[in-house]
């Protein structure tokens, strides 16, 4: 930014940086359905790794 126009915001420097791109961290229900389906999948992990874990301690 030049001086002419930080004078025509009169002096103020509280602007965004123009040379950034803006964060798209997409849609809340799509990652809400993610989230769940992630949550899902690691419950089944959960699961799995304990019935791994209770065979193990039978033997």
């Amino acid at each position: 930014m030049d001086i002419d126009a930080i004078k025509v915001r009169g002096y103020n420097l509280d602007f965004k940086n123009p040379h950034t791109v803006a964060d798209d961290h997409g849609d809340p229900e799509d990652l809400q359905a993610k989230l769940e389906q992630d949550e899902q999948g690691a419950a089944s992990l959960r699961d799995q790794l304990k019935a791994i874990l209770a065979d193990a301690l039978l033997r």
